[in-house]
């Protein structure tokens, strides 16, 4: 009775040990590793939302630019251009 206890504790003892070693110790395969490199690969993900969003917003300005009335828009809203002789006032914002 006694040996088979001691044995028991022996293999519970060795697996405890074990399962630590695998969460914490094991290199490239612990817990933290894994939970370091899950929110990198969220913030990458958001990353790459962010600049398809940003592609899709600029190749929609691409198309838009295109056209000769909003190209002129464009510019003067955004490059304060203006037409030979013309006078631009700049309200104050």
């Amino acid at each position: 009775m006694n040996k088979i206890l001691k044995d028991r504790r022996l293999w519970i003892v060795t697996i405890i040990l074990f399962v630590i070693f695998v969460a914490f110790f094991d290199p490239g395969r612990n817990l933290i590793d894994r939970m370091r490199l899950k929110e990198d690969i969220k913030e990458l993900k958001d990353q790459r939302d962010y600049y398809l969003e940003k592609i899709a917003a600029d190749s929609m300005l691409i198309e838009n630019l295109k056209d000769d009335d909003f190209l002129e828009e464009y510019a003067r809203e955004k490059y304060l251009m203006k037409r030979a002789g013309e006078i631009v006032y700049i309200a104050p914002e």
